[in-house]
């Protein structure tokens, strides 16, 4: 289905959903980077109109509409990306990932996240798949800064971590798409048992989202590019980002730690 050719060729709109087709032919990436809240401000329509308009499009909701839209943007790709070789097409898309990223990050939010951090008694660090690779990513990253953080994937123990925890400790979730059951389920538990969270995902009005303390927000959506390189590349920008806050807030003398780590690796040679 190519949503867009859809659009143009369906009649019987309202004036109201004539608008709002308009500006989502002009606008698609918005839509499948965007919440429905924004769509509806952007649009100045309101959100039931959309969900209207959805339904008359035979999609059970945004969301669909949303992955409707991505994949129109997979099947027909810009004609300049065409014409790049894949070389310059891998640049440029881990480059967009992080520009994105980029003008989605609200200061606010990433300061309250470091005060969250820098406050913990213990931090744990959830995520699967993709998302728990850049969990372990996080750890390390963090770690060169003086943070101590333990990357979890197994969701198993991730949820029997959650049953320990309490209200100094805290627990920062990875999941693009914000609907990882696993994750989740664990966070739940964690949130129920007084835990701080933190949540790093795509999307903000997601079931993981609503359980945070402080939502960060990626730019690379999980139905639009399952287990890529730009989404773990969007993730471990905001861990940059955390890092060089945490360091700056607690006045953190990295070169020191660097020198120590370097002595430390330099005794395992032979």
């Amino acid at each position: 289905m190519n949503l867009l050719k859809e659009l143009r060729n369906v009649d019987h709109f309202t004036k109201t959903e004539q608008r709002l087709l308009t500006y989502i032919d002009t606008n698609p990436e918005k839509i499948i980077y965007g919440t429905i809240k924004e769509l509806s401000r952007n649009a100045g329509v309101g959100e039931a109109t959309i969900i209207r308009l959805c339904k008359k499009l035979n999609l059970s909701g945004f969301s669909d509409l949303k992955i409707e839209l991505a994949k129109d943007s997979l099947t027909s790709p810009p004609s300049h990306i065409e014409k790049e070789s894949y070389l310059t097409t891998s640049a440029n898309l881990l480059k967009d990932a992080i520009t994105k990223t980029e003008k989605l990050v609200i200061e606010s939010d990433i300061n309250k996240a470091i005060r969250i951090l820098s406050n913990a008694k213990s931090i744990y660090l959830f995520g699967v798949g993709h998302s728990g690779e850049s969990a372990r990513d996080y750890a390390k990253t963090w770690f060169r800064v003086g943070l101590v953080a333990h990357a979890e994937v197994d969701p198993h123990f991730q949820v029997q971590i959650a049953s320990f925890l309490n209200s100094k400790d805290v627990v920062v979730a990875l999941s693009l798409s914000g609907h990882t059951k696993d994750i989740y389920d664990s966070v739940r538990l964690a949130k129920k048992r007084g835990a701080h969270i933190i949540v790093i995902t795509n999307d903000f009005t997601s079931p993981i989202a609503k359980l945070a303390d402080v939502t960060l927000r990626t730019a690379v959506s999980e139905f639009l590019n399952i287990g890529s390189v730009s989404g773990q590349v969007s993730q471990l920008y905001i861990c940059e980002i955390l890092a060089k806050g945490y360091e700056n807030y607690n006045h953190i003398d990295t070169t020191k730690l660097k020198e120590r780590a370097l002595k430390a690796i330099m005794n395992k040679s032979m």
